[in-house]
C-alpha cells in the first residue's frame, strides 16, 4: 500500500478473471458464428475497471441486473466495485484475443482471459479500442421523469494524507455515522443528488434499494435502474429512490477504502 502525493492507495501486483491470470486457466473456446452470453462483476474492492475484447463489440442489455430500455453495442465496458453487466457478443471475428483490461499496466498482471476461435492458434492479441467512452446515458431515454417532490442533496469531500496519512472522505462535511440526517418516510420518492467535489471517480452503492439515474452532470436521462452508480470526479450524478424498504439503509462509497474511512451514512425511516 504506497502513499501517493494525497495519503495511503491500495495497489495491486496481479489481478484475475475466475480467480485466474491470463493464460493460467483454459481459454474461451467459440466457434464463428456463435453468440455468447457473458456476467461480468467487478469484484475488485477498490478499484474501477475498463475491458474490452479487440474487433468485438458488447451488445449491453442489463445492469445491475436490471434490463435496460435502450440495449447498445459498446467496445469498452466500465465497472465500478460491485457493478455488473450482462451483455451479448457475438464471435465474428477468428483469431486468438484477449478479452481483458484496457490499461496495460492491469492486463499484464493478469486482468484478462484467452477467447480462442476453432482451428486458430498463437499468441493472445490485444489493440486498445480507439473509444474507450462508457456513458449511463446511452442505455436510457433521452427524458427525466418528473422530478418528485422530496431532495436529499450529498456532497462528497477528500481530507487528502488525513489521521495517520490516509484519506479521509466525508458526506455533507461529515464523516459516518451521520445520526438521524437523511430520514426517509415510507412510500415517498426522493431524488437524491450526488455532488462528487474529488478528483476521483466514485462507485456509490445504497443497499436494498434500486435507483432511476435521472440527470449526469446536467443532463436528463430515465430509465437506467441500479443500485450502484459510478459518479465522476468532480461531476455530479442525480438519481430517484422509492422509499419502498423500511429499515436502517447503508449508503456508501464502494471503493473499501473510502468507506473504511469516513465515506458512509446510514439512512433511516421515518
Amino acid at each position: 500500500m504506497p502513499r501517493g502525493a494525497n495519503g495511503y492507495e491500495a495497489v495491486y501486483r496481479v489481478v484475475s478473471i475466475n480467480d485466474k491470470l491470463m493464460g493460467g486457466g483454459a481459454p474461451i473456446q467459440v466457434k464463428q458464428g456463435q453468440r455468447l452470453l457473458f456476467h461480468f462483476l467487478n469484484a475488485c474492492a477498490t478499484s474501477n475497471r475498463k475491458i474490452a475484447m479487440t474487433g468485438h463489440k458488447f451488445q449491453i442489455f442489463a445492469l445491475d441486473g436490471n434490463p435496460v430500455p435502450n440495449p447498445q453495442a459498446v467496445d469498452v465496458i466500465a465497472m465500478g466495485p460491485g457493478e455488473r453487466v450482462d451483455c451479448f457478443v457475438d464471435m465474428n471475428r477468428p483469431g486468438v484475443w484477449a478479452l481483458g483490461a484496457t490499461a496495460d499496466a492491469d492486463r499484464n498482471a493478469g486482468l484478462g482471459i484467452i477467447v480462442e476461435y476453432e482451428n486458430q492458434k498463437g499468441q493472445p492479441q490485444f489493440l486498445r479500442p480507439a473509444n474507450r467512452t462508457w456513458d449511463y446515458m446511452v442505455f436510457g431515454r433521452p427524458v427525466a421523469p418528473p422530478a418528485p417532490a422530496e431532495t436529499i442533496d450529498m456532497i462528497f469531500e477528500k481530507v487528502p494524507g488525513g489521521v495517520h496519512g490516509f484519506n479521509h472522505w466525508t458526506i455533507n462535511s461529515k464523516e459516518f455515522p451521520h445520526e438521524d440526517e437523511f430520514v426517509l418516510r415510507p412510500g415517498s420518492k426522493y431524488r437524491i443528488f450526488f455532488r462528487n467535489r474529488t478528483d476521483d471517480d466514485h462507485p456509490l452503492h445504497i443497499h436494498r434499494h434500486l435507483f432511476e439515474i435521472v440527470e449526469i452532470n446536467g443532463k436528463p436521462t430515465g430509465g437506467v435502474m441500479k443500485d450502484t452508480v459510478v459518479v465522476p470526479q468532480f461531476g455530479r450524478v442525480a438519481v430517484d429512490l422509492m422509499a419502498d424498504q423500511p429499515g436502517l439503509t447503508l449508503f456508501h462509497c464502494h471503493n473499501q477504502m473510502h468507506m473504511d474511512f469516513g465515506f458512509k451514512a446510514l439512512f433511516r425511516y421515518s
